[in-house]
């Protein structure tokens, strides 16, 4: 058993974003069979909408791990975009009712997706000062990076 932090495991965020796909899939099959027909039509909207913020939420903490941030940047933002295709394709889909049908969820996916490269920014700079810190705690000691 590894007892390492989640912080320094390095999954990749396709990996993430197919877990979180999974998961939404999941419980919107558990939920047309438990409600049948019957079902609000704007709950796989706001399931999708969730499991996108969920992914922001575990792909920003997970990204302190990774030491090329450009990379993971790029592989961030793409899954998430693949994951918001395919969410809100499964949306429309149990829901029968397109995003602008169903409210203002268009406009929060927007807010969504600002907020995403916000955080991920965000997190990013932190790991940029915290580093930068460490270097200058480590000169001051008088230790090498050797």
């Amino acid at each position: 058993m590894n007892d390492s932090s989640i912080f320094a495991r390095k999954v990749s965020p396709f990996h993430q974003a197919g877990a979180v796909l999974v998961i939404v899939i999941f419980i919107l099959i558990v939920h047309k069979g438990i409600s049948g027909e019957s079902t609000n039509p704007i709950f796989p909207w706001e399931i999708a909408f969730s499991g996108a913020l969920f992914f922001a939420m575990i792909n920003c903490m997970l990204s302190f791990s990774y030491l090329n941030q450009n990379k993971y940047w790029l592989m961030s933002i793409g899954s998430y975009l693949v994951l918001a295709a395919c969410v809100f394709g499964l949306a429309y889909w149990f829901s029968g009712i397109t995003i602008d049908e169903a409210g203002a969820f268009r406009w929060m996916f927007l807010v969504f997706t600002f907020s995403y490269i916000l955080l991920l920014s965000i997190v990013r700079a932190m790991r940029k000062i915290v580093g930068f810190v460490q270097e200058q705690d480590a000169a001051l000691r008088g230790e090498s990076k050797n």
